[in-house]
C-alpha cells in the first residue's frame, strides 16, 4: 500500500509540469483546442508504442464490444469534455474557484463509488478512518490552494451560479473518468493499453472539435522569445504517464485514495513550480499557509489509509 501511494504521489507531482508544458506550447499555437489535441496526439503515439512493446497489439478483442457494458469505453471522452469545460470555466469564475470545486467534486463522487461499487469496481467500504482521512485531506488541499491565492478579480459581473454546479460537473467528470479507466484496465489486463485506449478516444473527440471550431492551425514564436523550446511537444507524454497511472491505481487501492493521493502530489508539484519558476512559469514564492496545508495533506493521507499501512 505505502508503495502504491508513493507511486500516486509521483504521478501527481509530474502534473503541474504538464501544465507548465501545455501553457506553452498553447502560446505558441494560439488556441486551447489546438494545443490539446496536439498534447493527446503526442500521448497516443507514446502510449501505442509502449502497448506494442508490452502487449505486443495495439487492439484488443472484438467481443469486448459485445460483452462489456458501454460505459467502458468513455473514460477519454469523459476526460475531454472535463478539459475543454475547465478551458472555458477558467476565465468566468477564476482558478481559486475552478480548482477547490473540481478537487471537493472528485473527492465526493470517487469516495461514492467505491463506498457503492458503481461501474464495476470493487467495494471500498466508506470507514471512519477513510472519511476521516479524506475529509482532512480536502480541507488541507483547499487551505494550501486558497494560500496561494487572492479572491478572483474577473472584468465582468458575478457569475451565475450554474457556473459553479459547472466545475462541480468537471470534478465529477474527472472522478468517473478514474473508476471507468480501472476497470478498463481490469479488462484488458494492461494499465499501459487502458491509457491508450482512453487517449485514442480522446483524440477522436478533439479532431472532431477542431473540426466544427476551425481553429487557426499556424504555429508562432510569441512575444519576447527567440524561439519556441523543444520540450514544449512533451505534454502528452506526461500526460499518458498520469492516464497510465491512475488506471493502474484504481483497481488495487480503490478510486478515492487514487485521487487523493494524486491530487497530493498534485498539490506539491505546483508549489515547487511556482516557486522555482521550472518550464518558464512566473515564480511566485511559496507561501507558509501553502506549505501547512500541504504537510496536513500528507498526514490525512495517512490517516485514511491507516488500517492498510499498519495492519
Amino acid at each position: 500500500m505505502l508503495l502504491y501511494g508513493l507511486l500516486g504521489l509521483a504521478v501527481g507531482v509530474l502534473m503541474p509540469s504538464q501544465s507548465a508544458i501545455n501553457n506553452r506550447l498553447r502560446s505558441a499555437v494560439a488556441s486551447p483546442w489546438v494545443m490539446a489535441t496536439i498534447s493527446f496526439l503526442v500521448g497516443t503515439l507514446c502510449l501505442a508504442i509502449l502497448t506494442w512493446a508490452t502487449v505486443g497489439t495495439i487492439g484488443f478483442d472484438s467481443n469486448h464490444l459485445a460483452t462489456q457494458p458501454g460505459w467502458l469505453w468513455i473514460g477519454g471522452l469523459v476526460g475531454v469534455v472535463a478539459m475543454t469545460t475547465t478551458v472555458l470555466l477558467l476565465p468566468i469564475i477564476g482558478a481559486l474557484y475552478s480548482t477547490a470545486l473540481n478537487l471537493t467534486a472528485q473527492v465526493i463522487t470517487t469516495m461514492t463509488i467505491d463506498q457503492f461499487g458503481w461501474f464495476g469496481v470493487e467495494i471500498y467500504e466508506a470507514s471512519a478512518w477513510r472519511l476521516v482521512g479524506a475529509l482532512i485531506v480536502l480541507s488541507a488541499a483547499l487551505l494550501a490552494v486558497v494560500g496561494g491565492y487572492r479572491r478572483p478579480r474577473l472584468n465582468h459581473a458575478s457569475p451565475s451560479p450554474i457556473w459553479y454546479l459547472v466545475g462541480l460537473g468537471v470534478g465529477i467528470c474527472f472522478g468517473i473518468q478514474v473508476a471507468v479507466n480501472g476497470q478498463l484496465t481490469n479488462v484488458l489486463g494492461s494499465a499501459i493499453h487502458a491509457g491508450f485506449i482512453s487517449f485514442v478516444v480522446g483524440t477522436i473527440a478533439l479532431l472532431i472539435l477542431l473540426v466544427i471550431t476551425r481553429p487557426s492551425l499556424r504555429i508562432t514564436v510569441p512575444n519576447g522569445q527567440r524561439k519556441n523550446p523543444w520540450w514544449m511537444w512533451l505534454g502528452g507524454v506526461l500526460g499518458a504517464m498520469y492516464v497510465t497511472g491512475v488506471a493502474f491505481l484504481a483497481p488495487l487501492i480503490g478510486s478515492a485514495a487514487t485521487v487523493i493521493v494524486i491530487q497530493t502530489g498534485i498539490i506539491a508539484g505546483s508549489l515547487a513550480v511556482d516557486h522555482f519558476g521550472l518550464l518558464s512559469a512566473p515564480k511566485k514564492p511559496v507561501q507558509p499557509l501553502q506549505v501547512i496545508g500541504l504537510v496536513v495533506m500528507v498526514a490525512g493521507v495517512i490517516i485514511m489509509n491507516a488500517p492498510e499501512l499498519f495492519a
